[in-house]
């Protein structure tokens, strides 16, 4: 429940920008440290009115979630702050590549996104801009950073929904969800369908079919529902029912930080996966207990092709779900948001 709020209007990233604003784009976020350069919020009406929010109501404390949103902290440095971090920003490739402009731009280009990322490692990982706190729904990304503040590992909070639908016996249906206009889920699905899928074909002793649920699915992708076997549906408001009538999950992230949410969400639904390790980075589970893990087209086509077996299925639900009870239980989440904020709190008023 919010007392109030304030919407703005997201500003273009660069490659939406006419040619003669970007590099005024550029070299403002270069004079102000601001990172992630290439797919900057950064929006100075946004900044205005978090300062008339904080000046109205008395706000003690800001809390910024993602690094795309840390420049307020740049220009409310008198309030503390915590910042939530989804992902560690400076690890990933500056995807917003434009082929539009001449070979001298794109160098003068990937100088700038080399700088933004800098900036990005400065503040993630040094904290250059002294926040308070920082939350991490990866511990894996916590550990990378240093103790300039206090850390805390915030999970995905998640309410486990045991299957009620059963499993099919006589075929093996797939799910993936993942939207792609986020290249790793290009990258994974591009490696799966070429390097995977057919592994499968030849393993598995049931019919076999796959459904591919993400936004923006590119040519590429969409000339696969040629075969019969695979569905590409685009993106889907409500996921549950597709959750609740598929077999497996399959997740083959091969690049990416933090925490994969989806992965999350079908182990929370019942819904038994298949994940490469980048799937379940940042995740306690057990591989063979909760989850099948594998790194290679081969073992990946394994694990999928093992599961044909409805109990094996069974089994991995209740799994599962035990394991979102245990590690991403939203009481206990709140918790620990709680416990950063008063500790914050805490120390400004010694």
């Amino acid at each position: 429940v919010f007392a109030t709020y304030a919407f703005v209007d997201r500003p273009p990233i660069p490659a939406d920008l006419p040619r003669r604003e970007v590099l005024r784009h550029l070299l403002f976020h270069a004079r102000h440290g601001l990172p992630l350069m290439d797919v900057s919020y950064y929006s100075s009406q946004l900044v205005a009115a978090a300062r008339d929010l904080v000046a109205a109501h008395g706000i003690d404390l800001v809390e910024v979630d993602h690094l795309q949103m840390a420049f307020v902290r740049r220009f409310l440095p008198e309030i503390p702050a915590i910042l939530v971090n989804h992902n560690l920003e400076s690890e990933l490739h500056p995807f917003w590549m434009t082929d539009r402009w001449s070979l001298p731009e794109l160098v003068v280009w990937r100088a700038f996104a080399e700088l933004s990322r800098r900036n990005a490692r400065a503040i993630e990982l040094a904290n250059r801009w002294g926040f308070s706190a920082k939350l991490f729904i990866s511990p894996l990304d916590a550990a990378k950073v240093d103790d300039s503040c206090p850390k805390y590992h915030l999970p995905v909070p998640m309410a486990p929904e045991p299957r009620r639908a059963p499993f099919h016996r006589d075929r093996l249906d797939l799910l993936w969800v993942g939207g792609f206009d986020w290249p790793p889920n290009l990258e994974g699905m591009r490696w799966f369908l070429a390097e995977v899928w057919p592994r499968i074909l030849s393993r598995s002793e049931v019919p076999v079919r796959l459904r591919i649920v993400g936004g923006s699915p590119p040519d590429e992708l969409v000339a696969h529902a040629a075969d019969d076997r695979i569905e590409v549906l685009g993106y889907v408001e409500d996921l549950a029912p597709l959750r609740a009538t598929a077999d497996v999950l399959v997740a083959p992230l091969l690049s990416g930080s933090g925490v994969r949410v989806k992965t999350v969400e079908a182990l929370a639904a019942g819904l038994p996966v298949v994940a490469t390790p980048k799937g379940v980075e940042g995740l306690a589970v057990v591989p063979g207990r909760d989850l099948l893990v594998a790194d290679t087209p081969d073992a990946f086509a394994a694990a999928v092709a093992d599961l044909a077996d409805p109990e094996r299925r069974v089994a991995l639900s209740r799994a599962g779900t035990a394991y979102v009870a245990e590690h991403h239980d939203p009481a206990r989440v709140a918790e620990i948001k709680a416990e950063a904020i008063e500790a914050v709190l805490d120390r400004r008023c010694r």
